[in-house]
């Protein structure tokens, strides 16, 4: 891990952002105090919702339509950004910072190639020749670890895996050698081998350009071992600090431990069901008074629903805001002593076997393909009523695939797929498309497989319009 240099680099001061929206205005970040100094990772930690990114995009400067900072400072290397000049703070941010967003390919323009979008920092804050700019693309991809970079220069983002697209935007913040590198979810829709690749490549980069890190993310089990402080966001603040070693040793607030026993490592250990926070977070447009998760909280009492619950220290850089701190070890999900005979019993209600799909290769325009690629070779599987089947593996592996052709997205090159007594590898398109009422698929980016250009009330209602369920709405199509 790394070790700070004296001062922080960066350091937020009370800082509040509002999100203006025409139903009202979203208070998302209350008199947020964090800091990170040179060399070292913070991480940042909450449910979704809590914060985590608000408070990053509003260092950066990126907020959404709508969204500005109404208070507090923030401080880098001693400097305010909320008071310097548009050029300067143009500078800094483009130079000394980078940040690796979530998304990769919603983060990347599908229209320009891998190099041009790598050098693009390059050409605008340093001028340098496109020839110049393009072999320096090819010498960061290469210490990102990316294969044959000297080809994927040339690629566009589609043609790269998920992996591959986040190797790139990492690239494409580090290319200017920045001071603090921020990382929003860089991992959330990686598989676990290439997860781990991800967070070692950046504790690599850390080491070796002496920068520090923010790692933002909802899971505990990412930040353990990564980050050497971390900062817990709840509904817009801070509730708890402390180095990583204190925090997962003795954690203070209760939404802390909440999230510890959320861990799928607890169920695990517990021999139990994964535990699920209840409740909602608050609605941040409306007053808020008292602790943030009290509605939430076993072991909330009147008093901790009025008042201003601020941070209180508990000592060697650890402070949290609950007045009925954790005393006692955090207890791992209890077994629940469920059943699986029973269900184990029971008719399939998806019986898949000897499921393949095959694509073809190589072939392009009218040129003939040149071979073809085996996606599902042979899988056998059953799922009863009232059972949750696990599919894990790398990326590349079929998963995806399996779920779209049991789905009925797409045709099996052989196999059956029975629901429900139905084999739908046999059906015809129309007939597959009546079978969508039995069998959904949920994607794995939800940005992606929703139209930007629909409301979310026609998302909603479109497929029980398509499929002739319920009523239409008045004024709707018929």
């Amino acid at each position: 891990m790394g070790h700070p240099t004296s001062g922080p680099l960066l350091r937020l001061r009370d800082l509040s952002t509002d999100i203006a929206l025409r139903r009202g205005t979203v208070h998302a970040l209350d008199r947020v105090n964090l800091e990170v100094g040179q060399g070292e990772t913070l991480g940042i930690v909450g449910e979704s919702g809590s914060g985590k990114t608000m408070t990053v995009l509003s260092i950066m400067g990126l907020l959404p339509t709508g969204g500005s900072v109404v208070g507090g400072e923030i401080l880098f290397d001693g400097r305010d950004l909320r008071t310097m000049q548009p050029a300067e703070l143009r500078r800094v941010r483009g130079v000394e910072m980078g940040m690796v967003f979530q998304d990769p390919l919603t983060s990347l323009n599908p229209t320009m190639r891998i190099g041009a979008q790598v050098a693009e920092p390059l050409r605008v804050h340093q001028k340098a020749g496109k020839a110049e700019a393009r072999e320096r693309a090819i010498e960061i991809l290469r210490r990102v670890g990316m294969p044959r970079p000297d080809k994927i220069v040339d690629d566009y983002p589609h043609q790269l895996s998920g992996g591959m697209r986040q190797r790139v935007v990492i690239a494409m913040a580090l290319i200017r050698s920045p001071r603090l590198l921020i990382a929003d979810e860089p991992t959330t829709a990686l598989d676990v081998t290439t997860q781990r690749q991800i967070l070692e490549l950046i504790d690599d980069l850390r080491e070796e350009f002496k920068m520090a890190v923010i790692l933002v993310t909802h899971d505990l089990g990412v930040i353990a071992g990564r980050a050497d402080r971390v900062a817990v966001m709840y509904a817009g603040r801070v509730v708890e600090t402390a180095t990583t070693a204190e925090l997962f040793r003795a954690p203070k607030h209760r939404y802390t431990e909440a999230l510890m026993r959320a861990l799928p490592e607890s169920a695990a250990d517990g021999g139990g069901r994964l535990y699920s926070i209840p409740g909602l977070p608050p609605d941040l447009s409306r007053p808020l008074t008292g602790c943030r998760f009290a509605p939430r909280c076993r072991f909330a009492t009147d008093e901790c629903r009025t008042g201003d619950i601020e941070l209180v220290p508990a000592g060697d850089g650890h402070a949290f805001a609950c007045l009925h701190p954790v005393t006692e070890p955090v207890v791992l999900a209890p077994p629940t002593g469920r059943e699986q005979s029973a269900a184990s019993a029971a008719e399939p209600i998806l019986s898949v076997r000897d499921l393949v799909k095959e694509y073809e290769a190589g072939g392009a325009g009218l040129r003939r393909a040149k071979g073809r690629v085996s996606a599902v070779a042979g899988v056998s599987f059953d799922v009863v009523p009232g059972e949750t089947l696990g599919i894990v593996g790398e990326s590349g592996c079929g998963k995806s695939t399996v779920g779209r052709l049991v789905a009925g997205l797409e045709p099996a090159t052989s196999g059956r797929i029975v629901v429900d007594g139905t084999d739908i590898a046999t059906l015809d398109r129309r007939a597959r498309h009546r079978m969508h009422r039995q069998v959904q698929l949920m994607f794995q980016d939800s940005y992606a497989a929703m139209n930007p250009r629909m409301r979310i009330d026609a998302i909603l209602t479109e497929p029980l319009e398509i499929q002739g369920v319920g009523e239409p709405p008045r004024g709707g199509p018929g």
